[in-house]
This record gives structure tokens, C-alpha cells and sequence, in this order.
């Protein structure tokens, strides 16, 4: 079980607008499961127009709060858990909000089941419905993590996997690589791979360990206080002791001696390996990677020239309104008037220099925003999804992997 704090969006700021994402947009039902407390006469979907009115006329009591009025609480559980029934999935909301100091506002928590595991928004107002005060709680992250844990215990459902107690879990920028191209890091490639072979083959050196590390295409090397795997081709890395704990530099070094870095004959041949890390997905044509390479590569060099030009334009622009207005106020200096009279236009002129330094503020807004928009090929999962759509050949077959993959992963949660 995932709790969060979902923090506010455009799409997604106050508590209307999170109650109709709560409801959906579409005619087919979003919730399957729907929930309110402290709101009269809010019992089912249908009376979310209430809800919000409710709110609204609770929020209009306190004039003097600057900050989001509404707190967007995700719960997320594991895909291989059961459907929490209406009685338990009460309870496990109520705990959290009574956690957070959220028991006597008005809140709003719908169920929903459109993505590969099930999970509950929950939309509480912050401002108490009596006392009309706003209500932040202060460490919310940790709260909800340790209310959470007891939640699994309770229910019986799969724990978080967790960094402290998982260390099978890969670093953070490695997961995030394979959440946006479906393909295994190369840290979970080096632990799969380089950690069995260099624990199988007969270790008894530095110049052994090079060439275990060599036949696979990787290289190893000091970095900071510690040893990385590098990839020779590609740069990427990953620290010793994650792929295994007895490669960490301290038991290397008790075992072998003090390091001792690779041969050039090393590194030559693992430059020339042939068994090693390959990015590309096992089930993905060459060609179709290719293409998804070439268009981040374009994407890429796109949006540097633009913010290139962008940066360029923005001193250009700068730097000739404060160049005119400085001109300007050496004029007003030699004009032969009283020093009233200075100062009255000198007054004037920084008037119309704020106007037009806003003028040029909101310009370049626009500009950033417009940069911020340019097409992108995005992740790998969604340049398989737009080539399906365009009837690629090459894309068609692997969307329907996916989809089978997961109304198998539906199938299996129904029973």
C-alpha cells in the first residue's frame, strides 16, 4: 500500500474541480466505491454538486487563508492484492484522515479500478467546518508512511517494498529509466549479470576481477569514496556494493589488497565484448528503437536551440528596456527645470518602466510555456502507443502484449 499527498495541479486545483476528476467526465461510472463524512445529505456520487456547494459555503467563513484549501490523499495498493470490501476500505480511509488531523472536516473518497491496481482519491477540505480555521498537517509524509504500514498488517496486504527493507530495489534514477522505457536498467542488468558471474568464476585478484568485468563490456573504477561499475560504450554506472555486498571497496580491498585499476589490454577488450549491456528492449524491433533514439535525439537538440534562442532574446530585450529608460532619465537630468519637476517626471517614467518590465515578464511567460509544449516523443511505452495508432506494423504487436498482459493481471485479481 502507496499513501501520498497529491500535490494540486491546473487540472486539478480545489476541491470542484478534484471532485468531478473524482467522478469522472465520461457516462460510464468511474467510482466503484464512494464515501463521505461531515457533509449532509452527500451519499453517493450523484450529490457531489452538494458536496462542493457545502464546501464552498464553509470555505467563504475564512477570509484570511492564502494557501490550497483542499488535500488530495492517493491510496494506492499492490496489484496482486484482493479488492478491499466497503467495510474495510471505510475503515482504512478513516484511519488515515483521523491520522492526518483530518477526523471532523468535510471529505469526499471514491474507489477506482481503471488502472492496473486499485486506488482511492480522497478529497478533504482543510478548513474545519465549526472553528473555520485551515488545518496543514505537518508531516504528513511520514505519518501517512507509518500509518500505512499498520494498514498492511491489519489487512493483510503486500508491504512496501520499501529501501530499507528491500535491497533488491534499484536506485531511484534507475527506476525511474525503466518506468519510462520498459526496459531493465543497467543496474539490474549488472546485478542479473556481472554480480553471478564475478561470484561463479575463480577470483583471486584485481586482475581477475578486470577480466570477469571485461568479457561483459564493463569496466571498474574509484569514484568518491567507493567503486562503480561503468559500462565502457554507454557511461552508465552503478556502485559496486549494490550489485553485490562483498564487492563493495572495504571487502575488495581486505580480500585483494589496495586497488589496482584495469590494464589498457583490459579495456581494449571490453570495448570489444560482445556479450553486454544492450538498452534495447528484448521484445522491441531494432528498427523501431532506432527510430525512438533518432526522435529523442531531435527532440532534444529542438528544445536546446530554443531555449538557446530564448535565453538570447530575453538579455536582448532586457537589457534595451533598461538601456531606454536609463537614456530617458539622463534627459530628464539635463532639461533645465526645478527639482519638483525632475522628480515628478523621474516618478512617471519608473510608473511606465513597471508597466513595461510586467509587459516583459508576462512576454517571456508566454515564450517559456510555448518551449515547455513543443512535441516530444515522450516515453517508450507512449512512442509504441502513437505508432500503433498510425497502423505500424512493428508497434501493433507489442501494444497487444501489453494489453493482454494486463487483463491477464485483471483476471488473476477476480479470482
Amino acid at each position: 500500500m502507496i499513501v501520498r499527498h497529491q500535490r494540486a495541479s491546473r487540472s486539478n486545483n480545489g476541491f470542484r474541480q478534484l471532485a468531478r476528476y473524482i467522478q469522472g467526465r465520461s457516462t460510464k461510472p468511474r467510482a466503484t466505491l464512494f464515501l463521505a463524512a461531515n457533509l449532509p445529505g452527500v451519499t453517493r456520487p450523484e450529490d457531489l454538486e452538494l458536496a462542493c456547494r457545502l464546501v464552498e459555503a464553509a470555505n467563504a467563513q475564512n477570509t484570511r487563508a492564502g494557501s490550497d484549501r483542499t488535500y488530495h490523499m492517493v491510496i494506492s495498493l499492490h496489484p496482486e492484492d484482493r479488492s478491499l470490501d466497503a467495510k474495510e476500505l471505510t475503515r482504512a480511509v478513516e484511519e488515515l484522515v483521523e491520522t492526518l488531523g483530518f477526523s471532523a472536516h468535510q471529505y469526499i473518497a471514491a474507489r477506482h479500478n481503471d488502472k492496473d491496481h486499485e486506488h482511492v482519491h480522497v478529497a478533504i477540505n482543510k478548513i474545519h467546518p465549526e472553528t473555520f480555521r485551515i488545518h496543514s498537517p505537518a508531516w504528513d509524509h511520514q505519518k501517512l508512511f507509518t500509518a500505512g504500514r499498520a494498514l498492511e498488517l491489519e489487512l493483510g496486504l503486500s508491504p512496501l517494498q520499501s529501501r530499507v527493507r528491500d535491497r533488491e530495489k534499484v536506485p531511484q534514477r534507475a527506476a525511474d529509466h525503466e518506468a519510462h522505457h520498459g526496459i531493465d536498467s543497467f543496474a539490474r542488468w549488472a546485478r542479473k549479470q556481472l554480480g553471478p558471474a564475478l561470484r561463479a568464476g575463480q577470483v583471486r585478484s584485481w586482475d581477475d576481477v578486470h577480466d570477469v568485468c571485461a568479457s561483459l563490456g564493463v569496466v571498474l573504477r574509484p569514484h568518491g569514496n567507493g567503486l562503480v561499475f561503468e559500462d565502457v560504450e554507454q557511461g552508465v554506472r552503478v556502485k559496486a556494493s549494490f550489485v553485490d555486498r562483498q564487492l563493495s571497496k572495504p571487502r575488495l580491498c581486505q580480500r585483494f589488497g589496495e586497488f589496482q585499476p584495469a590494464h589498457v589490454h583490459q579495456l581494449e577488450a571490453a570495448r570489444t565484448a560482445t556479450p553486454r549491456y544492450s538498452p534495447v528492449p528484448a521484445i522491441a524491433p531494432q528498427s523501431l528503437w532506432k527510430e525512438y533514439e533518432q526522435s529523442l535525439d531531435q527532440a532534444r537538440l529542438e528544445r536546446e536551440h530554443s531555449w538557446s534562442a530564448y535565453r538570447d532574446t530575453a538579455t536582448r530585450e532586457r537589457r534595451r528596456l533598461k538601456g531606454k529608460y536609463q537614456h530617458q532619465r539622463a534627459l530628464i537630468a539635463a532639461l533645465p527645470i526645478s527639482g519638483a519637476d525632475k522628480k515628478r517626471l523621474s516618478q512617471q517614467l519608473s510608473l511606465r518602466q513597471a508597466v513595461d518590465s510586467r509587459a516583459l515578464k508576462h512576454k517571456l511567460t508566454r515564450q517559456r510555456r510555448a518551449i515547455q509544449k513543443t512535441p516530444h516523443p515522450g516515453t517508450w511505452r507512449h512512442f509504441v502507443a502513437s505508432r500503433a495508432r498510425d497502423r505500424d506494423a512493428r508497434a501493433v504487436p507489442l501494444l497487444h502484449r501489453k494489453t493482454r498482459s494486463r487483463d491477464r493481471s485483471e483476471q488473476e485479481r477476480e479470482l
